[in-house]
């Protein structure tokens, strides 16, 4: 195999200086492909000989990698993506792609996309349903999407660098949200019915998801040992899949305040209506099993958050029957960040709250240890007074 070599061409009075070198044997075509870079001076000629020798000796490619359209690509790695991730995740990736589309064009060379257009394709991006401005959470996730799409490509030798690997990460505003007292609480429970109040419960003492919520059925609860199990179930018959978010199964302990809730709902629920589903009484049962039928026969992907519709818009009719006035975002998701807090404040080991959370990730759980609540604030004012409170002996004061 040759190595590289250094030429002249006076013809090329612009670029006379060039680096010649062979790539690896095609056995197919029964020789080697020849590449060549020109330069219009001597020495940049020498340094691109010099880095790709040690480029090569370090086993990199000695062939360019095959070029491919952006749609070609993006169809092939979401294909791939489809057997590593969730429908959800999917379906943001598919928004991802259809930004890059819009952007560059489906026959853009993906060698062509460069770190410049990379970040000018972040700096542009424009919100889907017509706002006049991008959240930076939804902007962080599709660049995170393009990182993860890209590496992909590097992965697959397609491209050397993944250009959005440096664009900076845009800072992430967080929303206020409010913290729900337990008697805010008692409050909501004492206007809401009786399978509403079970559902909160499970939020606001478990810590469960909105999607784990609607997809919980009676098997999962062991009222006998006072424990909701968190897992994956596949679907059977008419009954959707349920999908665990990060893969993490877990087992949460149930106080009695839910446990006594629960046993009066399944009381009711031998009484009236015998569902399998928590969340849903006999009508939201008949109607959920329609729309995984449907789901079905359009190959559309199930999400656990399908099982019901207008969950949050009745949670704010509760809010507002209660006469609560949030200070931020109250929704059955804050029920859960409420549960997590408390179990922050209460527990002192971070660990056992992010397996309870159901968190992949620790510094996702630390964050509900910096969450301050009103309580808080004013023990923090009352440790102030009484420091100040305390007689001082030797110290004297003149004025005001």
């Amino acid at each position: 195999m040759s190595g590289i070599t250094i030429g002249y061409d006076r013809r090329n009075t612009k670029s006379p200086w060039s680096c010649r070198w062979c790539g690896d044997f095609d056995f197919d075509v029964g020789k080697s492909r020849r590449y060549a870079k020109s330069f219009r001076l001597k020495v940049e000629a020498e340094q691109f000989a010099a880095q790709k020798k040690v480029e090569f000796a370090q086993g990199a490619k000695r062939d360019k990698p095959t070029d491919i359209g952006l749609h070609k690509f993006c169809t092939d790695c979401l294909n791939v993506k489809k057997s590593e991730v969730r429908p959800g995740t999917i379906s943001l990736y598919n928004n991802t792609r259809r930004r890059l589309l819009d952007f560059f064009g489906p026959n853009m060379l993906l060698s062509k996309i460069t770190s410049r257009l990379a970040d000018n394709f972040i700096a542009s991006l424009k919100p889907l349903n017509h706002k006049e401005e991008l959240s930076t959470s939804a902007r962080h996730r599709v660049l995170r999407n393009c990182r993860t799409l890209f590496e992909k490509a590097v992965t697959w030798e397609l491209i050397a660098k993944n250009p959005f690997k440096d664009i900076k990460t845009p800072k992430i505003i967080t929303r206020p949200w409010h913290y729900l007292t337990p008697d805010e609480f008692k409050k909501i429970e004492q206007v809401a019915s009786l399978r509403r109040r079970a559902l909160y419960n499970l939020a606001y003492c478990c810590g469960l998801r909105l999607g784990e919520l609607l997809s919980l059925t009676w098997m999962d609860i062991d009222l006998e040992n006072a424990e909701v199990r968190i897992q994956d179930r596949p679907a059977a018959g008419q009954h959707p899949p349920f999908y665990i978010k990060d893969y993490e199964s877990r087992t949460i302990p149930m106080p009695q305040y839910c446990i006594d809730i629960l046993t009066d709902l399944k009381t009711y629920n031998g009484q009236t209506d015998q569902t399998p589903y928590i969340a849903l009484d006999q009508q939201q049962y008949k109607t959920m099993v329609y729309k995984w039928q449907m789901y079905r026969k359009t190959k559309r992907p199930w999400s656990n958050r399908d099982a019901q519709n207008n969950t949050l818009i009745r949670f704010k009719e509760y809010v507002k029957k209660a006469k609560i006035e949030p200070d931020g975002t109250l929704s059955i998701h804050t029920l859960r960040k409420c549960c997590i807090t408390n179990w922050a404040n209460e527990i002192n080991n971070p660990e056992v709250v992010r397996v309870l959370s159901g968190h992949a990730d620790l510094k996702t759980t630390m964050s509900f240890y910096s969450k301050v609540t009103k309580e808080q604030r004013v023990k923090a004012a009352a440790a102030i007074d009484k420091l100040l409170e305390k007689k001082t002996y030797g110290v004297t004061y003149e004025g005001r």
